[in-house]
């Protein structure tokens, strides 16, 4: 027997991890966590900051000497140039002299004639020296974009932390509707049934039967819209957290009350500061974007007719039958040699597209400070827009919970006149249905309110 339990013992350690694993729940941290690392837009988005990064390298390489390197090699079946030779009795007869040992009839070899393999190499180095500032101000501008790509990373992230908070309130919120919205129906379905029963007796209108019937189907309808909320709001977290096992069941997380009631407790100027203020990720990127363009105009002004870029060039070359740098005495029989090029490049012109491409940066230009003062012009609207939403539900929680408490008041009236005989159960129902559907209401307003905290609290770039 001892045996058998200290079996069962090893079995239920080995098994509570597992247990464990699938019990354990996702905390606000973690589900961040897996957002930043596994959600595709801020995956996009990172890697075309890495992208940005790259081309800020790019820039800076034009600060070096280029090198370019070339090697062809030629083979000719038939040389150009053969083998050249001349009979030693023209020799004789030309100079009139006697070649000492030399046969009459013979051929003397002047020039063995080409080879079938000719090599030609060349090596070419290129420093910019004068560009009119255009390398260091393209520099700038690289740098200048990837700056924007980082901000857009972070821009990103905040969006999504805002909706995230915000659907997971709603959650939380929708948990304690679900609750009230069962009990609800379960009232009006009772009360539609002690209805019928009363009609059947002579005690109701029929009139009064069909209303509690539209009002038990008027709670089906709400809990049929809150399901397709709630499955909304999963599918969009899975999404966004990249986790696809998220549930409710394994998500630890409450409203932060506090969080809420602090923003929701700043004026309209204090908001209006904070989301028109420095931590806005949009309207710096806005401002980047302005600086980058008037450096694209800068570089386009530097291109300009009248301003030559100037470079030194040096060039070693080779060319003969032997491979460069293998062979043997490659350099004493093959022809080789260095040039010290000082470059002056210009468009002379071009029907004036170099013109047009400053006018066309500074209109560029005009359109960002336009984008950016239409974008701040959005940003108060937004704002307020959600501080009306705001002043609006809490005036709306405020007056629905009086509604409660006078509807609670009542009920509390029922039940005594119901326990004295003096009522029947359905005035108590109806009743109860009441505090129910105040309760619903308020806390409907209550995901109004959050989330329009949450988009505040993106609007201003603030995470947490």
């Amino acid at each position: 027997m001892k045996k058998v339990l200290l079996i069962i013992l090893a079995l239920l350690l080995l098994l509570t991890p597992l247990f464990a694993e699938e019990n354990s729940s996702y905390t606000i941290e973690d589900i961040k966590k897996s957002m930043s690392e596994g959600n595709a837009s801020l995956r996009k988005a990172r890697e075309v900051y890495a992208q940005s990064l790259l081309d800020v390298k790019d820039a800076k390489a034009n600060y070096s000497p280029q090198i370019e390197a070339l090697l062809t090699t030629t083979y000719m079946p038939n040389p150009p140039i053969g083998k050249t030779t001349i009979g030693v009795d023209e020799i004789s007869s030309q100079l009139g002299v006697t070649i000492p040992g030399a046969v009459s009839g013979e051929y003397v070899t002047l020039y063995k004639g080409m080879d079938n393999l000719y090599y030609n190499a060349g090596l070419t180095i290129t420093q910019p020296i004068f560009t009119w500032g255009k390398i260091p101000t393209g520099v700038k501008l690289y740098s200048e974009i990837a700056n924007i790509r980082a901000l857009s990373v972070e821009d990103s992230e905040e969006k999504l932390t805002a909706e995230l908070k915000t659907r997971l309130s709603a959650l939380c919120y929708m948990n304690d509707l679900f609750t009230l919205l069962d009990d609800t129906q379960t009232k009006a379905d009772e009360l539609v049934k002690m209805s019928e029963d009363a009609y059947k007796n002579g005690m109701m209108l029929k009139e009064d039967v069909t209303k509690a019937k539209i009002s038990a189907l008027e709670v089906s309808v709400r809990r049929q819209e809150l399901t397709k909320q709630y499955n909304d709001n999963i599918q969009n977290l899975k999404s966004i957290s990249a986790l696809d096992d998220l549930d409710t069941s394994n998500i630890s997380y409450t409203v932060n009350k506090d969080e809420i009631n602090y923003i929701s407790s700043l004026s309209e100027d204090d908001v209006l500061s904070l989301v028109l203020g420095p931590t806005n990720k949009s309207l710096m990127m806005l401002q980047g974007q302005t600086r980058a363009l008037e450096l694209k105009k800068k570089v386009a002004s530097s291109s300009l007719y009248w301003k030559p870029d100037f470079a030194l060039q040096v060039s070693l070359t080779y060319g003969g039958s032997s491979l460069p740098l293998v062979e043997k005495n490659w350099y004493r029989t093959n022809d080789y040699g260095l040039y010290l090029t000082f470059a002056i490049s210009t468009t002379v012109w071009d029907g004036g597209k170099k013109l047009n491409a400053v006018k066309y940066a500074d209109s560029e230009v005009t359109g960002s400070i336009a984008d950016y003062d239409d974008a701040v012009n959005k940003l108060r609207s937004a704002a307020e827009e959600n501080l009306t939403q705001i002043e609006l539900s809490k005036v709306k929680i405020e007056y629905l919970e009086l509604k409660k408490e006078e509807a609670e008041e009542r009920l509390e009236l029922l039940n005594t006149q119901y326990n004295q005989g003096l009522i029947s159960k359905t005035d108590v129902l109806s009743q109860e249905i009441e505090v129910n559907t105040d309760e619903i209401s308020i806390i409907q307003e209550k995901i109004n309110l959050s989330q329009a905290v949450y988009t505040i609290c993106y609007l201003a770039g603030l995470d947490d």
